[in-house]
């Protein structure tokens, strides 16, 4: 997976196509690579947004003060004006993130609570039988981000340590299909190690042994 790191990332969007999207005081959403696509956030493509919603107004109206344009996304982004092209940073947006892509992504990740679940309910239901042998949400993702395509959009800082983040994959079909092997080779190889007893099985592991195939 590709990663994107907001707190040293800038997206740059065409001045132009930005101030024109402003102006039409329409709800729009903003992708990673600085696409602006017009429409609700339940009409949009399923992939990583920057921003999602309807923009402040430059120019305000009777009952509503102009925004500057530092902060025509909200308080928390940062938009610069660099002649031909304007830089949205979203460092400081993560909340306002992490909601945008709501819909779209595959788990989120945070330094706290960790992956507590995944959207996709076929994925999700491999984590149901592969926890009877402690094969977490954390080790199938690491796997993920490892062998799919994808992004995972996130904020991280060394000192002190902090973490979160949201997962897209380009491909969930596959992202199934490896997982289930990921889990079930793991499993094989703990069973080849004498590290799961066949004749020793609680009835909830020899479920999930079965689930597999691997009994």
């Amino acid at each position: 997976m590709r990663v994107y790191n907001l707190l040293n990332y800038q997206v740059e969007v065409e001045k132009s196509i930005f101030l024109n999207a402003i102006n039409a005081q329409k709800p729009i959403a903003i992708t990673l690579e600085g696409e602006i696509i017009e429409g609700e956030q339940n009409t949009l493509p399923a992939q990583p947004y920057i921003f999602v919603g309807k923009p402040k107004s430059l120019v305000g109206s009777t009952l509503i003060k102009p925004t500057p344009l530092a902060k025509i996304l909200g308080d928390d982004y940062e938009v610069k004006d660099n002649g031909n092209k304007i830089s949205i940073y979203a460092g400081r947006a993560w909340q306002e993130v992490l909601k945008a892509n709501e819909p779209f992504y595959l788990y989120h990740d945070g330094t706290s609570d960790g992956i507590t679940e995944f959207s996709d309910k076929e994925l999700d239901d491999l984590i149901w039988y592969s926890c009877e042998f402690s094969i977490n949400y954390r080790e199938v993702a690491e796997f993920l981000e490892e062998n799919l395509e994808g992004i995972l959009i996130c904020v991280e800082s060394e000192k002190p340590y902090h973490f979160n983040g949201c997962a897209y994959v380009d491909n969930i079909e596959e992202a199934r299909k490896k997982a289930f092997e990921f889990i079930k080779d793991t499993l094989k190889k703990r069973i080849e190690d004498k590290k799961i007893e066949l004749n020793n099985l609680e009835d909830e592991e020899e479920e999930a042994l079965k689930f597999f195939g691997l009994i």
